[in-house]
């Protein structure tokens, strides 16, 4: 009976306990560096120096590697994960030093039995490991390379990844690349990874002038406190899916309330039709709702000092100051709920805008995600 590989993220739960982790990790970047420098493919065996008494962990002993190599499936696996753990710090960084450990890591995958390449998803923070993922597409195509080997591995590895970043950086390599072998390697993962899209139907972004006017008319904090409202009291949910397919944008969507669908409903938006598709920014029209907030603030404490001072008859402050209180409370509701429940989560939105027809947002999107939707739209576009 074959035995399951080893599990890499066991190994990092592991080292991380020990004591001895930096001194471990500082000694194989060591030997990377010297390896790389040297073109020496009996990697990991090395004459770095470390101490066997801090070397020994529940998969070999360091030292004894580095004197005769890795001699077993752990051990090599052992040397793959301290070398990551050695290059988290590197991403992200400054583009070069990101572009050189790529470069480092898929020497070693390519010349050595060790493979750092396939174990970054399970070591670096999944919100990081994009910016590897990007740095090594950068290198993996042979016929532009002047190693083919290096570029070839760190193809295989883009193929190979199992995480969204590295699906997307796939998706972006696969629809830039006129390289036969990359679009061959990528082109079915990335078509199977980039046309679908799980989130939630929101209403579309406003202008400036209407949010003004909705803000100040008070509409804004009744409609957005009602949304709330359902959402918090009733579980009002609108889950939507968008998918690519050679007709165009499909986006499925029900609506729910209390747990029960109340509708559902598909939309078709073809090809032709498509005006724009965008993600959005972090943090969108923050200026603009600063500014309505902020006035709405002066205006409660200016005014207010003004008809006190005034003294003239029928005033109120107070009136006049819950009207602005209203205000604000509605501009913090609608951002709160547009904006920062997304950001919050890591999430973002994608907004469609079809050249006949209103605009559809899908908010909750995840942002990995969304960039390999864009780039297999516009790869499917150039087709």
């Amino acid at each position: 009976m074959a035995l399951d590989p080893p599990d890499p993220r066991a190994f990092v739960a592991e080292l991380r306990g020990l004591a001895s982790l930096p001194e471990l990790v500082a000694a194989v970047r060591s030997a990377r560096d010297q390896a790389v420098s040297a073109g020496d493919r009996a990697f990991p065996r090395s004459s770095v120096a470390v101490d066997p008494a801090i070397a020994e962990t529940a998969h070999g002993n360091l030292a004894a590697i580095f004197e005769r190599g890795a001699d077993t499936e752990s051990e090599a696996l052992l040397i793959a994960v301290l070398l990551a753990l050695g290059t988290t710090v590197d991403f992200p960084s400054a583009p070069e030093t990101e572009l050189a450990r790529a470069k480092e890591l898929a020497w070693l995958a390519a010349h050595t039995r060790i493979n750092p390449l396939l174990v970054m998803d399970a070591v670096i923070d999944p919100e990081k490991v994009g910016a590897f993922w990007r740095a090594l597409g950068s290198i993996a195509e042979p016929s532009r390379a002047d190693d083919p080997a290096t570029a070839t591995a760190a193809l295989a590895a883009l193929a190979a990844s199992g995480s969204e970043r590295g699906r997307a950086a796939a998706v972006e390599l696969a629809s830039s690349t006129r390289d036969p072998l990359v679009r061959a390697l990528l082109g079915r993962g990335s078509a199977a990874s980039a046309p679908r899209l799980d989130g939630e139907l929101s209403p579309a972004a406003r202008g400036p002038i209407a949010t003004t006017l909705l803000a100040l008319t008070g509409l804004l904090f009744v409609a957005r406190g009602a949304r709330l409202l359902g959402k918090l009291g009733l579980a009002f949910k609108q889950p939507a899916e968008v998918r690519l397919s050679d007709r165009g944008l499909e986006l499925s969507h029900r609506t729910e309330l209390l747990g029960r669908v109340l509708g559902k409903h598909e939309t078709l938006i073809p090809l032709a039709n498509l005006a724009r598709v965008t993600r959005e920014v972090r943090y969108p029209r923050l200026g603009l709702y600063l500014g309505l907030f902020t006035l709405a603030v002066g205006s409660y404490v200016g005014v207010g000092l003004f008809v006190d001072g005034a003294r003239v008859p029928g005033g109120s402050a107070q009136l006049l100051g819950m009207g602005l209180v209203v205000v604000a409370l509605g501009l913090a509701i609608d951002y709160g709920l547009t904006v920062l429940s997304d950001t919050a989560r890591g999430r973002c939105r994608l907004v469609v805008e079809p050249k006949k027809g209103r605009r559809v947002c899908v908010g909750a999107v995840d942002p990995a995600r969304a960039d390999a939707m864009l780039a297999a739209l516009s790869q499917q576009g150039r087709g």
